[in-house]
């Protein structure tokens, strides 16, 4: 009986910025999807990791991955290892953010053993459609938590987002639309979505409370224009809107650090 043939991408695995696949490569992806969400550039981001990030991240180059990712540096940009040396140029210029990593000993059961989580806050959110779609926190600056998982090979996992549980693996454009639990809200939202031609590729649905507030997470195979956005989120159920960009679509290489 003939064996099977193996593609050799997958023996050798994707080619990507070292020197781990998990906990560089991902590790970056998270950051940057956090970033791309977050709109504009942050004030203050704490990046706590668990479980062998915790142990590892300083021999493996997590540090520098994170720092380059919320700078906005596409994961697959060679200058991945020197996200805190741009991140250090542009603090000098009175630019960039101030970033704080925790190791945490120990891990959640259900968690991942490479999870880490990041928390961005700065300027007062503005509309879907402008930068900065993160929730207010106090004082009226933006605030957004990030729980996401390296699975292995570079692929990643958002796990959950300002508190609601999630599963997306920024290979699809999505949005996440926060609203108050009512009749009709996902059928107005696909009613937009349908009449810009933006073809759905799968939603679900997590609520607090029964008529409370509860969060809808919307799939798509092509991003969501930004008028199409304020169109969703000038429905009288919703509270905010957020976009999570697809890793497929990245930037082109070359691209300057944000500031610099």
């Amino acid at each position: 009986m003939p064996k099977e043939n193996v593609p050799l991408f997958e023996i050798f695995g994707p080619v990507m910025i070292g020197p781990s696949s998990s906990h560089t490569a991902g590790v970056a992806r998270i950051a940057f999807l956090a970033r791309k969400m977050f709109g504009v550039p942050p004030e203050q981001a704490l990046v706590r990791f668990y479980g062998s990030l915790a142990s590892t991240w300083e021999g493996h180059g997590s540090a520098d991955a994170v720092a380059a990712g919320l700078l906005a540096i596409p994961p697959e940009d060679e200058r991945l290892f020197r996200g805190r040396e741009f991140l250090e140029e542009l603090r000098k210029e009175g630019k960039g953010f101030a970033l704080r990593i925790v190791p945490v000993n120990g891990l959640p059961p259900s968690w991942h053993p490479n999870t880490l989580v990041i928390e961005l806050s700065g300027p007062p959110p503005a509309s879907a459609a402008s930068p900065a779609s993160a929730s207010p926190g106090a004082g009226g600056e933006a605030r957004l938590t990030i729980r996401g998982s390296s699975i292995g090979g570079g692929s990643i996992r958002v796990d959950e987002i300002d508190g609601y549980s999630v599963n997306l693996s920024g290979e699809l454009e999505a949005i996440l639309v926060l609203h108050h639990d009512e009749i009709g809200v996902i059928a107005q939202v696909s009613r937009i979505l349908a009449s810009a031609r933006i073809n759905i590729a799968g939603t679900s649905s997590v609520r607090k409370e029964k008529g409370e507030e509860a969060l809808l997470v919307v799939e798509t195979d092509s991003p969501v224009p930004p008028g199409t956005l304020t169109q969703i989120e000038a429905l009288s159920p919703i509270y905010r809107v957020m976009r999570l960009p697809s890793l497929e679509d990245l930037p082109p290489e070359g691209l300057p650090p944000e500031g610099l």
